[in-house]
């Protein structure tokens, strides 16, 4: 028998008998229950009358808590708000940030970080990191930042900018694969069979010509832009001569001549070539005798176009 008891200033209501509920109604209709469970269920909440904190709360037992278009079936931590007002977006664990500067860090499922956004502090740089995909670490593999105070554009990786547009529109490149080699000296006889080596280099970004191969190796697919000139010292007259520029040792393109003279003849060429990476270019010789002196008479260039 369901009872109501009041005792030592308490007062218990008792619904009698498993799996029976305590039920409150107004006009014979019920507006709230307590089940045999413990569960307290009821139609209405005024929020506004509650006071306290609230114990923990299973996102899984919540209803009609959502914002239209947004639902989640998380059972861990997917979005993190620090007290920094950082947020992590993902599988996100404490004190995962990269820097302080953070104000979001979108993580994969195993903690790798990958975006970040950063303030930049008082310089208002805009930044956006790709992280290196290493659980944890701050490091960042590749970046596009803004810096509002030069209103320059810069896009690298590996810590080193690789590309940059200045306010005026100006983009350097300053890892393009480009060379301009030289003879450093004296006169050098080319048969049909050798390659011209220029064995002296006024730059070589990123190292791609080799001084004693005479080979330029393409370090990624690309057009690119070949030059080549150098001066003749013909001492006997009716030789006829040539110059191939040479890809993986095919000619490509040949410089013809009939010398009618013991003379100096200046040989040039240049055009723009389709390589795939690791294609190589050299010059090769045809019963040739070039002038060298300290590397003012002889030229082998090349750069990546694109």
């Amino acid at each position: 028998m369901s009872t109501i008891q009041s005792s030592a200033e308490h007062l218990t209501l008792n619904a009698d008998g498993s799996s029976k509920d305590i039920k409150f109604q107004v006009n014979g209709v019920e507006k709230a229950s307590i089940s045999s469970s413990g569960a307290f269920t009821s139609t209405t909440i005024d929020a506004t009358k509650l006071t306290g904190n609230l114990p923990a709360i299973s996102g899984a037992a919540l209803t009609g808590v959502g914002v239209a278009g947004i639902t989640s079936a998380a059972d861990a931590t997917a979005i993190k708000i620090d007290s920094s007002e950082r947020v992590a977006i993902g599988n996100t664990d404490a004190g995962n940030y990269s820097t302080s500067a953070d104000n979001l860090v979108v993580y994969d499922a195993t903690q790798h970080a990958g975006i970040t956004i950063a303030s930049g502090g008082s310089n208002k740089t805009g930044n956006i990191y790709f992280a290196d995909g290493t659980s944890g670490d701050a490091e960042a593999e590749g970046y596009i930042e803004y810096n509002h105070l030069t209103n320059a554009l810069n896009v690298g990786a590996n810590h080193a900018t690789a590309l940059s547009i200045d306010s005026t529109g100006r983009v350097t490149i300053p890892n393009q694969p480009s060379f301009a080699a030289f003879r450093s000296s004296g006169t050098w006889n080319a048969s049909v069979s050798d390659i011209l080596i220029h064995n002296g280099e006024d730059y070589d970004i990123g190292n791609n010509h080799n001084t004693t191969t005479g080979k330029f190796t393409a370090p990624v697919a690309g057009k690119y832009l070949i030059s080549f000139w150098a001066m003749t010292n013909d001492d006997a007259a009716y030789i006829d001569h040539y110059v191939a520029i040479r890809i993986n040792g095919t000619h490509h393109k040949r410089i013809y001549s009939s010398s009618r003279a013991a003379d100096h003849h200046q040989w040039s060429w240049s055009g723009v070539i389709s390589l795939a990476a690791n294609d190589y270019v050299d010059i090769g010789g045809g019963d040739v005798k070039f002038y060298g002196s300290d590397g003012y008479y002889s030229h082998f260039g090349g750069h990546l176009l694109g």
